[in-house]
């Protein structure tokens, strides 16, 4: 069943739309808006995203999007509701691709840990003198990238973020941010090849 024959079974529901008053700042309208549709939304996200935290999430990012966007909502081209859902099910895709793209960078991180890995087993003397120049290498890798590239594969790395989140922390291009980080990886891997 569909949000929108969801909402057309509820008596509670009027036609009337909440929006307008919405756009204009009114409070009670917002509550009454997030009292009218937050469960139809929150049914919806978890049928996309089959997880109640992010769920919650997503419903919370989708009435603030309506409270900052409003006043951009046209009665002409749909109905509130079908506003809403296109808000919740847009940011709800964005996340299963969220999902995904990070799982997809941490599959990478472990192949490019796996490279390093054999660094951290070794417990000899002259062993832990390998690991230590191995270490110095790495940084010294790291160092060596271009301040972009270097900055792009840490903000990935360290801080966890998308290639799309670190082109919008970046104000850059998310093409020019995928060739950055590429080009690193490549550098560090070659400068690292003599240390496999």
């Amino acid at each position: 069943m569909t949000a929108a024959a969801m909402l057309q079974m509820d008596p509670s529901v009027t036609p009337s739309s909440l929006l307008p008053a919405v756009a204009r700042g009114e409070i009670s309208a917002f509550e009454d808006l997030y009292d009218r549709y937050s469960s139809t939304l929150y049914a919806l996200l978890i049928r996309i995203l089959g997880n109640c935290e992010d769920a919650q999430e997503v419903l919370q990012e989708t009435f603030v999007k309506a409270w900052t966007s409003a006043k951009m909502f046209d009665a002409v081209r749909g109905s509130e509701v079908a506003w809403l859902i296109s808000i919740a099910r847009s940011r709800g895709i964005d996340r299963l691709r969220s999902r995904r793209i990070r799982s997809d960078r941490e599959d990478e991180a472990g192949r490019e840990i796996s490279v390093v890995s054999g660094f951290v087993d070794r417990t000899s003397g002259a062993d832990q003198a390998i690991q230590s120049e191995q270490r110095v290498a790495v940084r010294g890798a790291l160092t060596e990238l271009p301040d972009a590239q270097r900055q792009a594969l840490e903000l990935a790395y360290f801080e966890g973020l998308s290639q799309s989140e670190i082109a919008e922390r970046l104000h850059e291009p998310l093409g020019t941010v995928k060739t950055r980080m590429q080009l690193g990886m490549k550098k560090l891997r070659d400068r690292l090849q003599a240390f496999r």
